[in-house]
């Protein structure tokens, strides 16, 4: 399959991620640590499967860069729990999150050598500015975003997502991609898990009681895995720096289903609403979808 498509279902499966994410937040866990330590467990059992069945070799670089990049994996999930619980609408921080192409296109012609090409320059440009007129727009007037602790948190995020990245990049080829999954797993498990059980065990006790949260903490475990897989395959295809601009347009997707939950035809066009006009809308997602067809072509 090819690399474009690849990263285009990484998108939507991480949207889906979000939402799904945000809801369980919301209903069935106290708590970002205790979504975390209960998401942990069943990617923990899985690798550990994984790594008994085709261990690697535990002192190569390439498993070092993903161990390390399995750590930045557990305070991603921390970062990203904590600031989907402040926000209660989480489209006004996911464009804050989805920042990190910008990071990865310096550290992949920097550390990676991939070439800035003026047609991959543009493109990376046009997917980030889309991703930016989608986010100015999702705040409702007189409530944008200050450098507050959930900003820090997204931006944090981001910047810990772009080196995961890269080192998962770095990795690729040198690796099966079970075993980068495995790896990262092996070391973000555990921190997750003493985290959420030192910071509040009786949260952790409540959810593991809960059949609810059980089930949905483990479908939303099913999204995250094929976007893991997803991910990792299409950094093996293609260039790390488009990859990852193309999974960025979770907002752009987000801002469509928020559309398509209950918008009219009129207010998706014209009229104005808490998520900006119609106008601005479509000139996001224009801009976004152009610069993925100046990376399919």
């Amino acid at each position: 399959m090819d690399w474009v498509v690849l990263s285009l279902l990484v998108a939507v499966a991480f949207t889906a991620y979000s939402l799904v994410h945000k809801y369980i937040l919301d209903r069935h866990v106290d708590g970002a640590s205790t979504f975390a330590a209960l998401a942990s467990i069943p990617h923990a059992l899985l690798a550990a499967v994984i790594l008994i069945v085709s261990p690697p070799d535990w002192f190569s670089w390439p498993v070092l860069a993903m161990a390390f990049a399995g750590m930045l994996h557990a305070v991603v999930q921390l970062l990203n729990g904590y600031a989907f619980r402040r926000e209660a609408d989480i489209s006004r921080i996911v464009p804050v999150m989805d920042a990190f192409p910008l990071f990865v296109l310096v550290m992949a012609v920097v550390l990676l050598g991939e070439a800035l090409t003026p047609l991959k320059a543009g493109a990376a440009v046009l997917v980030t500015v889309g991703v930016m007129v989608a986010s100015r727009h999702h705040a409702l007037p007189g409530a944008r975003i200050r450098l507050n602790r959930t900003l820090l948190a997204a931006l944090g995020s981001a910047f810990a997502i772009a080196i995961y990245a890269v080192l998962a990049k770095a990795a690729v080829g040198e690796m099966s991609i079970w075993q980068m999954y495995a790896v990262s797993w092996a070391f973000s498990a555990p921190l997750l898990m003493s985290t959420a059980w030192l910071g509040n065990r009786t949260n952790v006790r409540k959810a593991l009681a809960s059949r609810p949260a059980l089930i949905t903490v483990g479908a939303s475990q099913v999204i995250i895995l094929l976007a893991f897989f997803g991910s990792f395959l299409a950094f093996e295809l293609g260039p790390v720096s488009l990859s990852t601009a193309i999974m960025s347009t979770r907002p752009v997707l987000l801002l469509f289903w928020v559309v398509a939950s209950g918008m009219s035809v009129r207010a998706v066009f014209g009229k104005r609403t808490s998520f900006g006009t119609g106008r601005s809308r479509w000139a996001s997602a224009g801009l976004v979808t152009g610069g993925v067809a100046v990376m399919a072509f």
